[in-house]
């Protein structure tokens, strides 16, 4: 019962804690949160265009497309996954959290790191496409916090 009534009375911190974050660095948690789930469960996200859809802009998921056509015996095709910058995953990647927002005249770039020491991370440019936070590209990074749940 005391679980129950201590879970009870963290969970409203945690949820407004998450609520403090800027919509470009939600949108890229809830991108990311999916997408190592995908992973994770052993489907094939990269080549669910219409669930990436919600996701990730339109030029980029077209470059995806293309880049699917190609034949990987002409074409030198990418060794790591386009959105986690990595040939696989760890058990503890799941936890998912950002890390850092940069400003810069292209996009948001925001800091998304994976697993529990959070040793893992990329950066995901966000830009506004319809009114909505989308992905347009993502690189790999080592960083420093600068965002808090605080």
């Amino acid at each position: 019962m005391k679980k129950i009534l201590l879970t009870a009375l963290l969970l409203p911190s945690l949820a407004s804690a998450a609520q403090k974050f800027p919509p470009e660095a939600t949108a890229a948690l809830k991108f990311n949160r999916w997408y190592i789930s995908q992973i994770m469960s052993g489907k094939e996200p990269l080549t669910d265009y219409a669930a990436l859809s919600r996701y990730v802009t339109r030029g980029t998921i077209s470059k995806l497309r293309a880049m699917d056509k190609l034949d990987p015996n002409e074409y030198d095709a990418p060794d790591a996954d386009m959105f986690i910058k990595s040939q696989g995953y760890e058990d503890d990647w799941g936890t998912v959290s950002a890390r850092a927002l940069d400003y810069d005249a292209a996009c948001v770039q925001v800091y998304i790191s994976f697993g529990k020491k959070r040793d893992h991370t990329v950066i995901d440019c966000m830009v506004k496409e319809d009114e909505v936070w989308k992905i347009q590209s993502v690189a790999g990074a080592e960083i420093m916090d600068n965002l808090s749940t605080e």
